[in-house]
């Protein structure tokens, strides 16, 4: 049965065989026949140079990949590409050592750097491969008291330095240089990545949602509860979809500069959906209201957004959020998100008599935070939803008390929450004929889920998770 959705195997094939056909295509086609017993090698060098371009126009996050397959997964592509473009590099290396001081040099440096900046990303971001290696996760704890991450995200920038030497490399190359519609094709796709970098770059921060800290509260040991709210004149530019997450920054606090992915738990505009957060703040903060880092708060309006976000301190960026204060300045990069799509899709094309299809949703510890949105929003008495989350212990559980007094008042609505891990006898009983199933918790959580709902045959096209440990 296939275990991989539509979109994410059409996702795979456009990058690993369709992007580099165009650049082999011209290269066999030009290449000299002197120097025929180099193609395979040259081949594979052209192969990862492709990848390495694809993973960096990915790493620029595009909407259009995000609405298709979900930036999670778009980063997990990101990732693995990044990884078998080294490999392919290294074997290129291996084949042809290079003729001349020039071309070793840069051939060599680049191959070396991109190495240097996967390695560190697998340490520092890939958080499937720490929870599977409990002494790389302790290795990782102990470096971030060092390299915090604002130091590791413009590590990972050195891709772009990595780039550049291989653009040379492959320009003091003789005989690749003289095939002209190789090189014109290789260095247009080059410029026009290096364009749509260095625009996207700036256009993220230049072109941000500006918001303030409203409240800051802690929700379980170590899950701090942050809302940021916007004037009541940003509420035409402001959407985001339940299930959504938003990339924020706090551009006046030291170490918390680059923009940081977090999940939300509401949505807006939305008028099924009640927020939980809303459900046990205070009230929106009145006019001119000094905050206490001295900034005075232009007015929320009580119809402005608010964004709500349930923290965990993992990392030197989320340890300092509990020490936010009203007032504080929020950049936020309109949020990305499948999750709602995913629900809109399956509504369309297999909806029942009343356009909606029945919801699973199956979360696990500090990751139910997108489901919370999904649940408060799709949750209309009409349609019937099944709600786990399931936590390691009780104290660890969020809102708690607002999700079984919903649970409660909202008919068809089944909500459960588990201290243990969720296994067959727990999941299998959920299965329902036309259902969609969508699932978000720690990245071994999330495969154990899906396994069962494989095992009892549940398509992969109905099921939905985004996986943040990349």
């Amino acid at each position: 049965m296939k275990r991989i959705t539509s979109n994410i195997a059409l996702a795979w094939a456009v990058v690993l065989f369709i992007i580099p056909l165009p650049f082999l295509a011209t290269l066999v086609a030009g290449f000299p026949s002197l120097y025929s017993d180099a193609l395979f090698g040259a081949e594979l060098g052209v192969v990862a140079y492709t990848w390495m371009l694809a993973a960096v126009y990915l790493a620029c996050r595009p909407r259009w990949v995000d609405r298709t397959v979900g930036l999670p997964h778009m980063y997990m592509i990101h990732g693995v590409l990044a990884i078998l473009a080294i490999i392919l590099a290294f074997l290129h290396q291996s084949l042809l050592p290079g003729a001349g001081a020039l071309i070793g040099l840069t051939g060599h440096a680049g191959l070396y750097l991109f190495m240097a900046v996967a390695v560190w990303s697998l340490v520092f971001m890939a958080s499937w491969l720490t929870a599977k290696f409990p002494l790389l996760a302790r290795i990782k704890r102990g470096l971030e008291r060092v390299f915090r991450h604002e130091m590791s995200v413009w590590l990972h920038r050195l891709n772009l330095v990595a780039i550049a030497l291989i653009v040379l490399h492959v320009h003091v190359i003789d005989y690749i240089a003289s095939i002209k519609p190789f090189i014109f094709l290789f260095d247009a796709a080059t410029i026009a990545v290096f364009a749509y970098y260095v625009w996207s770059s700036v256009n993220r921060r230049a072109f941000a949602l500006r918001g303030w800290v409203a409240s800051v509260r802690p929700l379980a040991d170590r899950v701090t509860e942050l809302r940021v709210t916007f004037g009541s004149g940003d509420r035409e530019q402001i959407r985001w979809n339940p299930g959504d997450f938003a990339f924020i920054a706090f551009p006046g606090k030291r170490g918390m500069h680059e923009f940081h992915p977090f999940s939300l738990t509401n949505a807006y505009p939305s008028p099924n959906s009640t927020s939980f957060a809303a459900a046990r703040t205070p009230g929106p903060m009145a006019a001119n209201t000094s905050a206490a880092n001295g900034t005075v708060l232009t007015t929320p309006h009580p119809d402005a957004p608010v964004m709500s976000f349930a923290i965990r301190a993992d990392g030197d960026f989320t340890a300092r959020i509990a020490s936010l204060k009203p007032g504080d300045v929020v950049l936020v990069v309109p949020p990305y998100g499948r999750y709602a799509e995913f629900i809109r899709e399956h509504d369309r094309t297999h909806g029942n008599t009343h356009g909606t299809v029945p919801l699973v949703l199956i979360g696990g510890g500090i990751g139910i935070t997108p489901l919370l949105g999904v649940l408060t929003t799709y949750a209309d008495g009409a349609r019937p939803v099944d709600f786990l989350y399931t936590a390691r212990s009780e104290r660890d559980f969020i809102y708690r008390d607002e999700l079984e007094q919903f649970g409660r008042t909202t008919p068809s609505t089944r909500i459960r929450l588990m201290a243990q891990r969720p296994d067959e006898a727990i999941i299998a009983p959920m299965i329902r004929p036309h259902a969609i199933y969508l699932i978000a918790g720690p990245q071994p959580m999330m495969e154990a889920v899906r396994a069962i709902l494989f095992s009892h045959g549940v398509a992969a096209d109905d099921i939905y998770y985004e996986p943040f440990a990349m």
